[in-house]
Parts: structure tokens; sequence; C-alpha cells
């Protein structure tokens, strides 16, 4: 069993030899035999998992609580047998067996089994402290929250000032570096304290199962006489916050220079850099003041106490910023208070071109506080630190926005001229209705559309509700949410595009696109960008029509006058640099066809001649095989023809469909940007071209002209650590998987093999890239090999992918296989989907054929070496 709580850690300590420790003696409880005391400690699968009880005058421990020793009944066997109860009477049955020299099992109510124990003077991962040598940043008063009450005190006396009471420090210890335990004692009392530092002005306190941050007090404790975010009354809007280190007034961080109160007045002189400025309080009561700050004539503004800003007062009815998609940005500062993880700060922007959801992330300071500043192509929805935060909201761009986040008390306050909308959707949230993934997959699509058209009247009725409710909520919001609903179902019903086989040319009934066409693709959320699930529902709209449109040959053929034709285009263009052998290969070539239609008419175009003439080209054709082998020139014309065929159907399609020609655009370079990241190498210039000409929004251009720059870039850049790019000429005899395989892993015998099947036309497999060098360090210097088989990628693309995401090094091996090579390899390992991983042990077993994806380093550690210790 784990621990409810992440921060409380395993174990508890015990300083003293377990002959020595002094306890008091408990009229009250029954005491325990000095031969049981101690730390007792089996064997946890992980070291943060609780090993085991500490025993006491009169407690046994368990996980992390104190209970009482309430009976002690000693049994037949030499074991003994407790009652036990803890502070808030729940309780529990215990039973420890003595079986030798500081060796003892012990048992729990509601085990199945009893566990081995070995008696400890020391924990485990623990430094030994003394009561007077804890850190000097725990020796001071702490405050919970912005009360000013002082909940904890540790003297260096070894006393702990808490709960009204003085406790006496009996031991303490320094746990895997992370964590303080101490052992406390009052009256008849024990307690046992787990102190963590998350931020260096926040120390966490956890006991019996319960834990609260605090912070040191003030160092101008007068502060706590206004402590708070205080609202303009007149407006609804938060302008300015006092806290403990600092003030927050117009999206930024003020230090107090001076605090002054004469009666019920306070003058508080901010400082930012070399400006100041002068705020004036009079405190009306707990909850409201006059405020005054600088020149400007004195409000009224109350406290807010509540977890969100209350309702504006006002109406506010300005729509959202449509500044034409054009790149902007935003500026988003905060103060996130009691911190759970001190991990960056991160805002993840959906993005329609590249289809990504952007990540920009930010360092916290010591205090909590971060600035992060991000692109926008407009008004935009936005995530904000998710899994800690956990914000969806839209910004505007050109905006400073200002984030107060209060773990503790769950309150989360925006600032800032366009804060409002950010405000209303914290406080207001929708109801949340949706059809499971799974309830989904056992749905004909008709029942999944009548399901989602109940939750659209669902949720718009009781979005009705709200806003009849609270009737001052700003037209951002009303637009906002009836768009959210909307398109959320939207983008649900579009995912069934995929329920269809495309393959026998199945389509969504004609009803249940009806819907969609008639109440879901007209009048779009504008600006597009407001809302992730459009952006989704419109590229499931685009790729179902297009899986539907009749298909085009993607087929492109170039005859032997043609190819000759290319080759002497090259060497005038300076491309290539062609020897008389080869020019004379390609003429010859260029008239096999004549030739052949030669034979035919004068009916010599028997069997023998035929096998003749083929066996007198056999040198030319070697040469051009050898020609074309030598570099890409002439498969990057076919492909860049295949690939302006392929654009060219897309753009047709979209140029089909109803819309502006600002979202046309849009699509049209989000086509061309996942071209390039489908190829992984520059586009030809012909295409660049025509991306220039189909698409003028300067912004929009810059995303394909930034990436083809990149990829120009990596495909002139050499690459580190060459040899582990694997000749294919040493296996070119080989035609069976397992031979294959087998030669291939032959080197690395007596090494554990982390095997990647990829592509580098699979987004998923190019996903784990990223996670690709972190999971090589985990086993530097270990016996570990990382090999690469990659699936039916040109030679351009396998190097430009390595190259962008380093994935050479001493334990990385590579190789790009002929398709016949590949195709075999993976029917032997069973290869059924992009990417798979397999483990393969020290003798050459395939031990695991789903292992672990390098983004889950636990698990793949954790997989890896157990093989490593075989």
């Amino acid at each position: 069993m784990r621990p409810p709580y992440c921060f409380l850690l395993i174990g508890l300590l015990l300083l003293c030899s377990t002959q020595t420790i002094a306890f008091a003696q408990s009229g009250t409880y029954q005491t325990i035999p000095e031969s049981l005391r101690g730390y007792w400690q089996f064997k946890a699968d992980n070291v943060s998992d609780w090993n085991g009880p500490l025993i006491g005058e009169n407690f046994v421990e368990n996980y992390y609580v104190v209970f009482y020793a309430e009976q002690i009944k000693q049994e037949a066997d030499g074991s003994y047998f407790f009652h036990l109860r803890n502070q808030k009477g729940d309780t529990t049955e215990f039973r420890i067996t003595p079986t030798g020299n500081d060796a003892a099992t012990i048992w729990y109510k509601g085990w199945k089994e009893p566990k081995n124990c070995i008696r400890k003077q020391v924990p485990d991962h623990t430094e030994p402290l003394t009561p007077l040598t804890l850190p000097d940043r725990v020796y001071q008063k702490w405050v919970k929250g912005l009360s000013g009450k002082v909940i904890y005190e540790f003297t260096r006396d070894g006393k702990l000032l808490y709960d009204g009471k003085t406790w006496d420090i009996l031991s303490a210890g320094y746990f895997l570096n992370k964590e303080y335990r101490l052992l406390v004692k009052s009256g008849e009392s024990y307690k046992l304290l787990y102190l963590s530092f998350p931020l260096p002005k926040t120390m966490n306190v956890a006991a019996e199962l319960q834990n609260e941050k605090v912070s040191p007090i003030a160092s101008h404790p007068e502060i706590y006489a206004f402590a708070g975010c205080w609202i303009n009354q007149a407006t609804g809007d938060w302008r300015i916050g006092f806290f403990e280190d600092f003030a927050v007034y117009q999206c930024q961080f003020w230090d107090y220079e001076s605090i002054n109160t004469q009666k019920n007045q306070t003058t508080i002189i901010l400082k930012n850099g070399t400006e100041q400025l002068k705020v004036r309080l009079t405190r009306k009561d707990e909850t409201s003041c006059t405020l005054s700050v600088g020149k400007e004539k004195a409000q009224t503004y109350v406290l807010c106490n509540d977890k969100y800003l209350p309702d504006y007062p006002v109406a506010d009815t300005t729509p959202f910023v449509d500044n034409g998609y054009q790149t902007d940005s935003v500026t988003l500062i905060g103060y996130l208070r009691n911190l759970p993880s001190t991990r960056p700060f991160e805002v993840d922007v959906p993005d329609m071109i590249t289809n990504n959801e952007e990540e920009y992330t930010t360092e916290i300071d010591s205090l909590g506080r971060f600035t992060l500043r991000f692109p926008v192509l407009n008004s935009h929805n936005v995530f904000i630190d998710w899994g800690r935060t956990t914000i969806c909201t839209s910004v505007e761009p050109g905006e400073t926005y200002f984030l107060y986040v209060d773990f503790a008390d769950k309150k989360k306050l925006v600032m800032g001229e366009k804060a409002r909308i950010l405000n209303e959707l914290l406080a207001h949230e929708g109801l949340s209705e949706y059809i499971g993934y799974d309830e989904g997959e056992k749905m004909e699509n008709m029942e999944y559309l009548q399901k989602t058209q109940d939750i659209i009247r669902h949720k718009s009725e009781y979005r009705a509700k709200m806003l009849n409710d609270h009737p001052l909520l700003s037209h951002k919001f009303r637009y906002y949410t009836e768009q959210e609903i909307r398109y959320n179902a939207a983008r649900d019903l579009m995912q069934r595009r995929f329920s269809v086989d495309r393959n026998k040319q199945e389509h969504l009934q004609p009803k249940f696109m009806s819907y969609v066409d008639s109440a879901l693709y007209p009048r779009p959320v504008e600006p597009y960008t407001l809302l992730r699930d459009y952006g989704s529902f419109l590229r499931d709209y685009v790729g179902y029509i297009t899986d539907i449109a009749p298909a085009s040959s993607n087929r492109l053929t170039v005859t032997p006058q043609k190819m000759e034709m290319l080759y002497l285009k090259f060497e005038r263009d300076g491309k290539i640099q062609l020897s008389q052998e080869e020019k004379d290969a390609l003429h010859a070539f260029s008239n096999f066809e004549q030739e052949i239609e030669k034979m035919k008419a004068a009916n010599t175009a028997d069997s023998l001649t035929m096998a003749a003439y083929n066996k007198k080209m056999e040198p030319s054709i070697k040469t051009i095989q050898s020609l074309v082998g030598r570099d890409e020139i002439f498969n990057d014309y076919m492909m860049g023809n295949l690939l302006a065929n392929s654009i060219n159907r897309t753009l047709a399609i979209i140029d089909s469909l109803q819309m502006d020609e600002k979202l046309k655009e849009i699509l049209k370079a989000n086509c061309y940007y996942e071209m390039l990241q489908q190829t992984h190498k520059e586009l030809p210039d012909s295409l660049i071209n025509k991306f220039k000409a189909e698409v003028s929004n300067p912004s929009l251009q810059a995303y394909v002209l930034n990436q083809q720059g990149i990829y120009e870039e990596i495909s002139h850049k050499a690459i580190e650590y060459p040899e582990s790019l694997m000749p294919n000429e040493p296996l070119a005899e080989i035609t069976d998987g397992e031979q294959l395989f087998r030669k291939i892993i032959e080197p690395y015998k007596g090494k554990v093999v982390y095997l990647d099947v990829w592509g580098t036309w699979c987004g998923p497999c190019k996903d784990m890239m990223q996670y690709a060098g972190s999971a090589k360090k985990l086993f530097e210097g270990k016996d570990v090999i990382f090999l690469y088989l990659c699936n039916h990628s040109s030679d351009k693309s396998w190097k430009n992918i390595i190259k962008e995401y380093g994935l050479t090094g001493k334990i990385a091996v590579h190789y790009n296989l002929p398709d016949e090579q590949q195709r075999a390899i993976e029917k032997f390992l069973q290869v059924r989907s992009f990417p798979t991983y397999m483990l393969i042990d020290k003798e050459g077993n395939i031990v695991n054929r789903d292992a672990p994806r390098p983004n889950r380093e636990n698990d793949l550690l954790n997989a890896v070496y157990k093989l490593l210790e075989k």
C-alpha cells in the first residue's frame, strides 16, 4: 500500500540505540516492554514505500500514524498482541513475534500474512541529526495563509511550539536528502512530523496523514492587517494584492519600501526598480476599505475571500479581438502560492497550422513567481499549467495577464485589462457531460448523433440557467460558452469518420452529415483560434471530405527518354557531374524502347533475341542503378512531383469548400507544414514558390518558411558519431527475416538490446524520439544497446531525423534496410504497429514484444535493469 500523500516519506526515524531511548512513563496507556521498542523494518518494493513501524514507550506507529497501546497481551508462543487506538479514536490490532536477536514478524489487522522485520538503530537512507542541528531555516515562526497566525515555532533548545503546547524534539533525521523527520513529545502524546521545503519560503508539514503548507512570518508583520487580494467595488476588477514579501499592482511585482500605520489609515510605499508608488488604505471593516494608488481618487475596495472573483457589477459587450491572424504575443506573469511541485510553469497553445499543442515553459522562482511570454496567432484558446494549475481559457493578442493561484485555498484570480473573461470562465464552469470512449465504441453512428444532440441540449439548458442566474456575465463569456458547446460536439461527431472503412468506400450516413453541415459547419467560431475544438473539428471535416473524394492516381511514370533529359538538365544546372560512361548508359537506355519497337515491327522480337538484347543492356542498367543510388537527386525529383500531386489534390478540396479566404489560407499553410513534417526534409523550390502564391499572410508563411529553413540546415549538418549508422552491404544476400535479425544483433551478445521499429513517415514514432536522449542517459556505462530499424524511408529523411533528434551515440545503432529486407524482419518480429518497442536479453532472446516507450522512464528503467541483473 502506498501513502496517499506523495510528500510523506517512508519509514520513521529512531536515532538512538533501541536499548537507550528514554520515554516518559504513562499512566493512561500501556507501557510497551523495552525489548520491543525501536524501528522495525521489512523489505518494501520501493524506498518510498512505508516499510515498518516505530514502537515507542506506549505507542506503535502504523502507516505514519501514532496508535497508543490500550491493551497488551503476551501469548504462549512469545508473541505480543496489541489493541491500539489513535487520537481520532480509530482502532486497530497489532502483533509482534520476536524470532531472534533484533528480528521479529509483525502483523496488523487486515494483513493476510505477517512480515519479517529486523530492528535498526537508524533507518535506511537516513542521515542522523540531533534536535539542535536542524537546518537554520527551520528555526523560525511559521504562519499559515495570510492570517499572520503562528502555527509552528521551532526553537534552538530542541523545542517545538505547536497547538498551544510545548513539544520536546526527541529525535530527528534527514531522509533521502529531501525530508526531515521528527519524533516529538508533549506530556503523554507523541507525534511524528515530516518537514519538506518545496520552495525556500514554504515548509510542508505532514503528520497523521494530514498536511499543511506554512510560510515564514513576514519581515513586516504589519502587512497581515491588510494582506490579500482587493477588488475595486465599482468595476469588479482585481486591482491590487498584498502578500508577505511583495505586492502586485498593474500585473507587476512591487517591493515594500515602507509601511506606516496611524490609527486606521496605512500608507504603503511600493518600489519597482526606480519607480515608487504610494498606496493609502483605510480599513472600514474586515472585508472592505477605501484605497487610492498614486494620485488617483480613493475608491471602495472589497477583499476577495472566495476561490474566484465575484460577478462583475457592470455589463460588458466588447467582442474578442480579431487581429487578422498576425502573430503577436501574450505575457503571463504570476504567483503560485503553496506550490505542490516545483516543475517549470507551462502553457500549451493549440496550433491550427502545426496540429500540435505548442508548449512554452518558464522556471518558477524561490517565492513561487514566474513570467512567461508566448506567441499567439489571434485571440487564442490556451491550457495553463495542466495537471497542476489546470486552467482552460482564452487570451487575446498583445495583452498582459497576472495569475494568482493559492493551492492551499484553491483560489484562482486573474488581473489585467482583459482579465474579465478569464475570471468568469474560472468562476462559472459549464456542465460536464460526454460520451466515454468505450461507450462510444459500442454505438452506431446515428445512435451517437442522437446522444450527442441530447448532450448539446442538456449543456445548453444548464448554460441558459447560469446566464439567467448571473445576468451580467460578459458578451465574451456568452459567445465563448455557446461556441464551446457547439464545437465540443462537432469535434466528437467528426471523429466518427474513423468508424467507417474507407477501403470499402463506406460513408457516414446522409442524415449524420446533414446535421453536421447545417448545424455545425456554418457560422464558425471567430477568431478560428478561439477554441481548440474548432480546429480539431475542421481538421477531421476536411479529412473526411478528402477520404470520400474520388481517388486520384498518385503514380508518376518517367520514360527512359525523360530520364536522360532530366540528368542532362541536372548537369547543366550544376547539380551533378556525369561521367562519359554514365551519359552513354543513359543514352543507350533512352533508345531501349525504340529498339524494342523496331524488333517488334521487323517480327524479330522472339524470346532469344529479346534475351540477347537485355543481356547487352545489363552494363548500362547497372551504371544507371549506380547513378541513381549515388545521390538522391533523381529520387528527390520524383518525390517532389509526388508531393506536388498530393498537395494539389488537397488544395483543390480546400478551394471547393465554402469558407473565407483567411480560413483557406490557414488550411493551406497547414497542408504544406504537414508535408514538411511527414518528409522531414526541405520541399523543392517549385513547391515553396507555389506555397507563396497560395498563402499571402506573412505570419502563416513564416510557419512553413521557418520549418523549410530548419530542414535545409539539418540537411547540410554532419551526423555526430556516424559509426551509429550501419551499412547494409554485409546483409545484402540475406532474405530470411530471422537470419537478418540474428545477424544484426550478433555483435551485441552479452548486452540488453532495446529495439525501436519506426518510420520517418510515422508521427507517433517521431513524438517518442524527443525522449530518446534522456532514455539513453539512464543506461550510460551499462551493457545496453539502442537498436533502431527504420521502415520504408528515404535515406535523406532517415538521416535528417537522426540528426534532428540527436539519435546517434556509442550505444545507438541504426539500420535503414531495403524494403524487402525490412518487411522480412518485421514479419519475423511480428510488428503490427509503429512504433514498436521490444527488449532482447543478453542471449539474444526476445523477452518483451511490448516494451515500455522511451517516455515511460521508470517502467523502462525497471524492465531493462531486470535483464541486466540476470
